[in-house]
């Protein structure tokens, strides 16, 4: 049986007003403009082992929840096994607090917030399931892959000079005269650092490459520790157009893979910290003394405020009581691996450190596959993943937070059920 494959996509964007995700120093407010539109895009592929969709969001990723909604919508759409369905968010930090909710103690949600939030949201679940109505339509489609490379637009923000991962894995699936470009880059999608709803650098490669008429659907990578060289919307635009220059260029020289496909789900259960809630409480509210005995919080956003000591103690003392009313020891979770050919995806429920990215790439080398993806935010988001390194070195991404309760021995337990998965499913 041939490869059969089918692509749809629709629009997300939020109304105003809703707070954006991602960065703390917003300091709560709500976004003020729409710089580009945030959307779902759903891809379905076909063969005669196997079904499944891959849908991508605009969004700053989702708790394991929030993504089996998606997951049981779109399952119950297209008729494709739940656990087929693979639910990616780009992480962008333009798009509203779908994860950690920034501030929840020092600055929670009021009652209409919360509802307009909880209206975007049910909204975003009914559009992703009937865009993937439109999905039963499958055509008769062409695959290829190709490697692309994108150097010198990041940087390890956790070990100065370390591992960045400049590779730009594509698959490109022909259907018709429509040609659609699945994507996978490992970069932060934090340029824009503004109060507006953006996909970011994302997003701009989405457009350039629409007008050169190419759909794409873009998967964040083990982006960990790797941030752009710059930030700002300018830079946000070169890098976008950058990448999906290597894009173009790597488009004419794609080739076929086979149509053997297999989606295999890997149960993780990750060690996590739990934080005494008395002690949490009382740190949290010295630190809050100190900060309204200086006036309180600025009124407006700006990211100097880490500059100053006490605004820095507060919101990780607010984030350590926010994780003191988490009693679990473990998260339970999944990872997922889709083998279509000798291109491996490996998804990832958090944020990968590229460490991680990278051996995994190896590992998947050695067995055979020509081509591999990693990527993070995907159907569940357990915050990041350090190695153990980040740990003895005490990195942000190490010290606790609600984006970061796993243990020092979570990613080689991560590691080591992907690598068992790999040499399986090849």
């Amino acid at each position: 049986m041939a490869i059969e494959a089918s692509y749809t996509k629709v629009k997300v964007t939020p109304p105003l007003g809703l707070r954006l995700g991602g960065y703390a120093h917003r300091l709560g407010k709500p976004a003020r403009e729409i710089h580009d539109d945030l959307y779902a895009r759903l891809l379905m592929l076909t063969t005669a082992d196997a079904e499944a969709v891959i849908v991508q969001l605009d969004l700053l990723g989702l708790y394991r929840q929030d993504a089996l909604m998606i997951r049981e919508a779109v399952s119950k759409a297209t008729g494709v096994e739940r656990g087929n369905v693979i639910v990616a968010s780009t992480h962008t930090h333009s798009a509203p607090e779908t994860i950690i909710p920034m501030w929840p103690n020092t600055l929670p949600y009021s009652e209409g917030e919360r509802r307009l939030y909880d209206e975007w949201f049910s909204g975003v679940v009914g559009k992703a399931s009937e865009a993937a109505r439109e999905l039963n339509g499958t055509g008769k489609a062409e695959v290829a892959v190709g490697i692309g490379e994108a150097g010198g637009l990041c940087f390890n923000r956790s070990f100065k000079g370390g591992l960045v991962d400049e590779e730009l894995p594509i698959l490109v699936v022909k259907i018709g005269n429509r040609r659609i470009a699945l994507l996978n880059y490992a970069c932060h999608p934090v340029c824009n650092t503004d109060l507006g709803f953006s996909a970011d650098y994302s997003g701009v490669v989405y457009e350039s490459l629409l007008g050169r008429g190419v759909e794409s659907i873009f998967i964040t990578g083990a982006t960990g520790d790797i941030d752009p060289v710059r930030k700002g919307r300018g830079y946000m635009g070169y890098l976008g157009e950058s990448l999906a220059s290597v894009v173009v260029n790597v488009l004419g020289s794609l080739r076929p893979i086979g149509h053997t496909m297999d989606v295999v789900n890997i149960g993780l259960r990750l060690p996590a910290r739990v934080v005494d809630g008395e002690l949490a409480r009382a740190r949290y509210e010295e630190a809050l003394k100190r900060v309204m005995g200086k006036g309180g919080l600025p009124n407006e956003p700006t990211e100097s405020i880490w500059a100053d000591e006490d605004y820095l103690r507060l919101m990780y003392s607010d984030e350590e009581y926010a994780v003191s009313k988490v009693s679990e020891a473990n998260i339970d979770t999944e990872a997922t691996l889709l083998r279509l050919g000798d291109l491996l995806l490996v998804a990832i429920p958090g944020e990968p450190f590229v460490e991680t990215g990278l051996a995994i790439k190896s590992r998947a080398v050695e067995l055979g596959f020509r081509v591999t993806m990693v990527a993070g935010y995907v159907n569940d988001y357990v915050g990041y993943i350090p190695t153990k390194a980040s740990f003895i070195m005490n990195t942000y991404e190490a010290r606790l937070a609600r984006w970061s309760r796993v243990t020092e021995e979570a990613e080689g337990l991560v590691r080591g059920e992907v690598f068992n998965a790999i040499k399986n499913i090849k």
